[in-house]
């Protein structure tokens, strides 16, 4: 079945599914999917899907260019669908009035949104316009549909669609993955120039709440010396009345590090996850007569 790893890429160049489908995940999404293992999908895709000079009439576009089974029930995507959820037809459509062969790729990216989508539904998972709003401005930093529709060349109705998707997938993954990698540590508040090693309550304060469980408060020192706050700010003195900048910025550098580890361990869950439903999910793309 195909795969993919999620990893971060430039929203530059791609397809609205190819952002949704993979979030982070930024989470939120601004993810794509870096490449496909095409062996579980049958036709010689690539080749002879888009080949050099192969178009498609108005009258094709409701043609049958992939199928997947789940579960024991077979579903169609058309080329249709595959262009207006990766842009929209006027763009796919050339001078002479064809349309351009969706790439395989693309409609890969499509059908597995929906198999995706498909178990999110089936464990009855909903969102509603508030959390596509929500999930729009975490991602996009608008709730505007039109204005995310223009970005990304498509039509609006199929941009709503999409976001819709997106929102759900990323409930799914709240529902599937016991543990989120958290919020990302806020940077210190910074000193007056000169001021960075003199010592404030506030610096300690900062501190003693990123390490934690590291900082036994009845004691009023570390609970440990070889735990990573303890160890990263060994150099630092730390009381409970006082702290420097600099020992603040070491303890954000060291929660920095915890919470990008958490990320790429979450990230990991979620690929692992994706990829069992998609194992369970048979993909055949269609080629088109030359």
């Amino acid at each position: 079945m195909p795969r993919y790893r999620d990893q971060g890429a430039k929203r530059g160049g791609i397809g609205l599914p190819l952002v949704i489908a993979l979030m982070v995940f930024s989470l939120l999404l601004g993810c794509a999917v870096d490449h496909f293992l095409l062996g579980g999908a049958s036709g010689d895709l690539l080749g002879s899907l888009s080949g050099s000079g192969v178009s498609l009439s108005e009258s094709d576009l409701d043609n049958v260019v992939a199928t997947y089974v789940l579960d024991g029930e077979r579903y169609e995507l058309t080329y249709r669908d595959a262009i207006m959820e990766n842009g929209s037809l006027d763009a796919a459509k050339k001078s002479d009035g064809s349309y351009r062969v969706p790439s395989a790729e693309s409609v890969l990216a499509v059908a597995r949104s929906r198999v995706i989508t498909a178990e999110a539904e089936r464990l009855g998972i909903t969102v509603t316009d508030e959390d596509v709003n929500a999930y729009a401005e975490a991602t996009f930093g608008t709730t505007d549909l039109s204005t995310i529709a223009t970005a990304y060349g498509m039509e609006q109705d199929a941009a709503g669609v999409l976001l819709r998707e997106a929102a759900l997938m990323s409930a799914l993954r709240d529902n599937a993955l016991s543990e989120g990698a958290g919020e990302e540590p806020v940077p210190p508040a910074e000193p007056e120039l000169g001021e960075e090693v003199t010592m404030t309550p506030e610096y300690a304060a900062y501190v003693i709440e990123l390490a934690g469980d590291e900082w036994d408060a009845e004691a009023g020192t570390w609970a440990s010396s070889d735990g990573p706050f303890a160890s990263s700010l060994v150099d630092y003195e730390i009381t409970p009345d006082g702290a420097s900048y600099e020992a603040a910025q070491q303890a954000y550098y060291t929660a920095y590090q915890q919470h990008v580890a958490r990320q790429a361990d979450y990230s990991a869950q979620w690929t692992d996850y994706v990829n069992g439903l998609l194992g369970k999910a048979s993909i055949t793309i269609s080629s088109l007569a030359m």
